[in-house]
């Protein structure tokens, strides 16, 4: 079984640090186990606490049937409320009863949740502060991969630069480390949106560039890109949650070998 930091939990849902290299999602494809497969071990076996079976009242007045039944959904969704990339780290919200699973959904579907990222790309950014604004959508030639296309789908990551450093490899280079609060939640969005102003996260394999990749790879082992907070409506309380994931140590480690930049 999967070893996994609970940050929050309580009877109707959890948050966990997710790491790296593992998939939230069951799919024929997949090697190894999920973490929807690690969750649903979790709840039949946990001692604390169990996922209340008052939860009808969770259920959001305007809910729909459109997608099914409550317990439909939770049955084929089997409690994940969101996804984060494969490769990418950090806070994920997980469900443990119908009731909290639809308001949850609910609560993305109009953009209610807050999740914040931090992500180390390349270069120095023009502007400290920005609204990165360009739609994606899959390639045909390469399914794995997202680019920016005036037919995609409405694309919106605002992002903040906190920090400079050297490249390790390149002395000459510099890197940003930012704070990217994504507006909408397309698949690799924050990837695509920065590779696409010339600025690809570090050691991004799909995005960065087969030499870059390479040199980026030889520091930090997997793409720097860690989701460090989530903020939700309690479905049951009412009251604003906000949950923060602390960077694992193979980024952490990374970060430790760079020199801040001082203009």
């Amino acid at each position: 079984m999967l070893e996994i930091e609970i940050l929050f939990e309580d009877a109707d849902l959890a948050v966990i640090n997710k790491p790296s290299g593992i998939t939230v999602n069951d799919a024929s494809t997949n090697r190894g186990e999920t973490i929807q497969q690690w969750w649903n071990s979790y709840s039949i076996n946990q001692t604390i606490p169990q996922a209340s079976s008052e939860w009808h009242s969770l259920i959001p007045p305007n809910f729909s049937l459109e997608y099914g039944t409550p317990e439909e959904i939770f049955s084929q969704r089997g409690g994940i409320v969101h996804r984060l990339d494969k490769d990418t780290s950090g806070a994920l919200l997980l469900a443990k009863n119908p009731g909290s699973l639809v308001d949850l959904l609910a609560q993305f579907k109009e953009r209610l949740v807050g999740k914040t990222y931090q992500a180390l790309v390349h270069g120095r950014l023009g502007v400290q502060r920005a609204e990165l604004n360009y739609p994606t959508m899959r390639s045909s030639r390469e399914r794995q991969k997202m680019f920016v296309h005036p037919d995609g789908r409405p694309s919106v990551t605002v992002y903040e630069v906190v920090a400079e450093y050297q490249d390790p490899t390149q002395p000459t280079e510099l890197l940003s480390m930012v704070e990217c609060l994504p507006k909408t939640g397309r698949m690799h969005q924050i990837r695509v949106h920065f590779a696409h102003i010339r600025h690809p996260l570090v050691s991004d394999r799909l995005y960065a560039g087969r030499n870059r990749y390479k040199q980026d790879i030889t520091w930090c082992p997997r793409h720097f890109l860690h989701a460090s907070s989530i903020e939700f409506t309690h479905p049951r309380t009412k009251q604003v949650a906000r949950v923060e994931a602390p960077l694992f140590d193979d980024l952490r480690k990374s970060l430790d070998l760079l020199q801040k930049y001082k203009s």
